[in-house]
């Protein structure tokens, strides 16, 4: 009887530990990227640096097949259109309480093709992608095309963060409807077609959309492995997923306790059967 109580101990310990470890899955969306863009090869330190996340890559169309399971999608590097069934598809993951990074490029290495399709798309959110890339000729890291953004509203992406690096991100137009997060200073400037000037320079974005969370940036720099050890790249790094996350519908770690309760309660009825079995078999001896 000792063994058997010794043995349960263990199982549900077993099931807690597991409980406790269940991870957030993200998908680092490739379907719509350039082909070659090495996403598994330029964020090794990401993962590192989330030992509580699992990133998966993937390459198939977006359906609700490839998203089922998944607490957060970040489109990592524009190229091809989004199809009316991809903004359907992520308004919908977005809006049952799933997470959406969204990361722009500048003016010269995207299509105004797309560009178009996914401002059609986070419109609906009250932010578009500009045509220019953001340049600062005091703040920067090396050339005026690597700014060094420094205006940072108070929010959980800037906990810790004084400042963030990117190359050549594009600017955002935002509406009421997101918040600011990130924009330049009063040197900073655009080139392109979009001109922009000082602090209207924004750069990072977030908006609350149903029961999700959506963070739009110019740039997916920060997150890459050439450029997450500048200041403070890691620490907004880790901020972007734990926040963009945090709504996401219940996953395994729901159901790992769900089955920690049916087995500890399966396991007492048993154990209570036992003894008494045994209590009733004393007597009638």
């Amino acid at each position: 009887m000792k063994l058997v109580v010794v043995v349960v101990l263990l199982l549900i310990s077993g099931l807690c530990v597991d409980t406790q470890a269940a991870t957030r899955r993200v998908m680092v969306d490739l379907s719509h990227s350039e082909e070659n863009v090495n996403a598994e090869n330029n964020m090794v330190a990401l993962q590192t640096l989330l030992p509580d996340f699992s990133l998966s890559f993937n390459y198939q169309p977006l359906n609700l097949d490839t998203l089922r399971g998944f607490d957060a999608i970040m489109l990592y590097h524009p190229f091809a259109l989004l199809t009316n069934s991809d903004m359907d598809i992520l308004k919908k993951f977005v809006k049952d309480g799933g997470g959406l990074i969204i990361c722009g490029e500048h003016d010269i290495g995207w299509e105004d093709e797309s560009r178009l399709s996914y401002n059609e798309f986070t419109s609906t959110f009250g932010v578009t992608f500009q045509s220019n890339a953001v340049d600062d000729p005091t703040d920067k890291k090396g050339c005026y095309c690597t700014p060094v953004i420094h205006n940072l509203v108070e929010h959980p992406l800037t906990l810790g963060v004084q400042q963030i690096v990117m190359y050549k991100p594009c600017s955002l137009q935002v509406s009421e409807d997101a918040t600011t997060v990130a924009w330049g200073d009063d040197d900073t400037n655009t080139i392109g077609a979009d001109m922009v000037q000082g602090e209207s320079v924004v750069v990072v974005a977030v908006v609350e959309y149903g029961k999700g969370r959506i963070i739009i940036l110019g740039s997916n720099t920060p997150f890459l492995d050439s450029f997450i050890n500048l200041p403070n790249n890691q620490e907004f790094s880790i901020n972007c997923f734990q926040w963009v996350s945090e709504n996401a519908l219940p996953s395994s770690g729901l159901w790992n306790t769900v089955v920690v309760v049916v087995v500890v309660a399966g396991v007492l009825l048993i154990l209570g059967a036992i003894t008494g079995l045994r209590g009733r078999k004393r007597t009638e001896e």
